[in-house]
């Protein structure tokens, strides 16, 4: 796994493996709570992004998920994060998700940037078969950006899930598959 866990990088941003020298640019971008609205996590608080952080890191090293930060060229700026989880090399299997960008970049494009370099990244140099996007059932936002790359709607996992405050959610699945990869690629991300 150590030798796809490099970073990506396009005109626009860069993917670094995360590292704990990122805490401080990345407890910048967490105190807004509307970056948090939909993920399973509250991270306001410096201690409860430390804690995220450090899980991520140790994840890593258990080879169970490979997080980036990202990086706007421009200016050199830590804006963001995402990462690859659940893989599965036996089957070919990763989903990207975990993904979260500072409120100024939400809706930036930079997400298009992101998951361009990861879905590239996935198919072409590690090999996978089959790439999932997951979110809550509600966050309408984000299933329409999952469509708008090329993703096809799988199905919903009912109560899968605790999100803030202890709240269960429906988890709907979305999937890119091999073979629909070079059709998208040319096309969703043809300016890429």
């Amino acid at each position: 796994m150590k030798n796809f866990y490099v970073p990506l990088a396009d005109r626009t941003i860069t993917l670094l493996p995360i590292t704990k020298e990122h805490i401080q640019e990345m407890r910048k971008l967490s105190s807004d709570s509307d970056v948090w609205t939909w993920y399973t996590e509250d991270l306001t608080l410096p201690d409860a992004l430390e804690a995220w952080m450090t899980k991520r890191l140790e994840e890593t090293e258990k080879g169970e998920k490979m997080t980036y930060t990202v990086q706007l060229n421009e200016t050199g700026e830590i804006i963001g994060s995402s990462s690859y989880g659940h893989i599965d090399w036996t089957e070919g299997g990763i989903e990207i998700g975990w993904t979260w960008l500072g409120k100024k970049y939400i809706g930036s494009g930079i997400n298009k940037h992101m998951k361009f370099l990861m879905l590239n990244h996935a198919f072409e140099t590690m090999g996978i078969e089959r790439l999932e996007l997951r979110t809550d059932e509600v966050n309408v936002r984000s299933r329409k950006a999952m469509e708008k790359i090329g993703a096809k709607y799988d199905g919903t996992l009912r109560n899968h899930r605790f999100t803030q405050g202890g709240k269960r959610r429906n988890t709907v699945v979305y999937s890119i598959i091999k073979s629909e990869w070079e059709g998208i690629k040319s096309s969703i991300f043809k300016e890429f």
